[in-house]
């Protein structure tokens, strides 16, 4: 840790704001004769922790980096004002605040904030401060991964890393000159990038390095992987490393999902399909014979099959379960083709979400057929079929649905799936139900 300021800033801008919203909201109390001062400010301080901690306000990458900071500093202040309207209207009654002093404590205070944010970021700027620490690093093994990481240490300083020095592994011994190198350029610690040597001699490595005060951190290669390792867990004495992290592994997660599931899919048919049904299926059956309803065995989770409904939006025909829609093709029928435009042929689906072999959100069940054309030639294709599919997914909403005319449009949407999948939350699917909601009625361009 070299930089001095890495040591104290955080806890200065702490302090500095802790101090500004007591003093500003002590005076404006007082001043309005508040009864509650105490209370109040104890509610007042309360508040502003939970905002901060949400909005993770005081990250060292938040005081690196201007941007970041902004964002999160009105992140802080948006939840602040949410969390005290929301508490003080249906809880509090007006006991500890009025309206109008916590107008006047919001609007003062977020004035003197942002404020003194921007002072602060123009200081840091004209000074040349470094807000971060700056151990130093040695890396041992792999020349390409090594690299990668220094790119890494440079591009995001708050992770507080300076590469110094790197080795092959023929290149070191246990030698006292490699201790006293290492002591002279102020290593702190040693990667291990992705080791190939013996795990005898890399314990002595271990226990020489550790002996000198010297840190040592295991850099394996994963690069051949869409995602990082980011889940480590025993298995009675032994460490596992997952390859990734699943929230809907969690049996409450799952619950939850499922919870909101039924709930959302009961709404949209009591309130939507309920009655929107008859009308479409009357248009269905004056446009085209055959089945209002189309039935489809698609990919479900652990790759189980099962039958996938949709309004019919084609002319029965031998190619449906082969071969996807394509632009101008001839099969839609008109009703069918505002169907899929608006998405409406989706809307049985919501019975399979009831039924339980669909999410309201999740990667869209594919045809069986494609399932076992790309499931052997692309990487990561099966992974998608850890978790339930969905009527609507990360990829749908960036565009990435439809007809796939090359491997990179498959390749790109199983990266969506796969990133949906380590970083599922419930906020996420309700942020992809508002941006399909959104996209249905802007129109997408492969809607068809």
């Amino acid at each position: 840790m070299r930089h001095k300021y890495a040591i104290f800033m955080r806890f200065l801008n702490i302090l500095f704001d802790l101090f500004a919203i007591n003093i500003i909201a002590g005076f404006i109390l007082y001043y309005d004769h508040s009864l509650a001062l105490v209370g109040s400010l104890f509610w007042i301080n309360l508040s502003w922790f939970v905002s901060t901690y949400f909005a993770k306000l005081y990250l060292y990458k938040n005081l690196v980096y201007f941007r970041e900071g902004l964002k999160a500093s009105f992140k802080a202040l948006l939840f602040f004002f949410v969390i005290n309207i929301t508490v003080d209207f249906f809880i509090l009654g007006s006991y500890f605040l009025v309206k109008s002093e916590f107008n006047k404590i919001l609007t003062v205070f977020t004035i003197v904030f942002l404020i003194s944010r921007m002072i602060f970021y123009l200081l840091k700027k004209y000074f040349s401060l470094e807000f971060y620490w700056n151990n130093h690093v040695l890396t041992i093994g792999d020349l390409k991964i090594a690299t990668l990481l220094k790119k890494q240490f440079a591009e995001k300083k708050e992770l507080g890393y300076k590469h110094i020095l790197h080795y092959e592994e023929n290149e070191v011994g246990l030698e006292a000159s490699f201790i006293k190198e290492l002591k002279e350029k102020e290593i702190d610690e040693v990667f291990f990038v992705n080791p190939q040597m013996d795990q005898e001699k890399l314990y002595q490595y271990i226990q020489l390095l550790e002996h000198n005060s010297i840190r040592v951190k295991f850099v394996p290669d994963f690069q051949k992987f869409h995602t990082k390792p980011n889940h480590l867990t025993l298995i009675g004495d032994y460490p596992v490393l997952y390859l990734r992290k699943e929230p809907l592994e969690s049996l409450f997660n799952r619950m939850t999902k499922r919870a909101f599931d039924i709930a959302f899919s009961l709404m949209v048919i009591l309130l939507l399909l309920s009655w929107l049904y008859p009308i479409i299926a009357i248009l269905i059956k004056l446009e085209s014979k055959g089945p209002v309803v189309y039935r489809q065995r698609r990919s479900g989770r652990d790759n189980d099959t099962f039958w996938c409904l949709k309004f019919r939006s084609m002319r029965m025909n031998k190619e449906a379960d082969i071969q996807s829609a394509t632009k101008n093709d001839p099969r839609v029928t008109r009703i069918g083709s505002f169907l899929r435009k608006s998405s409406l042929d989706e809307l049985p689906q919501f019975l399979n979400v009831i039924i339980g072999n669909m999410s309201v959100v999740g990667p869209r069940p594919h045809m069986v057929t494609h399932t076992r054309q790309y499931g052997n030639v692309i990487d990561k294709y099966m992974v998608r079929h850890f978790v339930k599919p969905g009527i609507t997914g990360w990829a749908q909403v960036h565009g990435l649905r439809g007809e796939m005319l090359t491997t990179a449009d498959i390749e790109n949407r199983i990266e969506k799936d796969v990133w949906y999948i380590e970083n599922w939350s419930f906020s996420l699917d309700i942020q992809i139900i508002l941006l399909t909601i959104y996209n249905i009625f802007k129109g997408e361009e492969k809607a068809y």
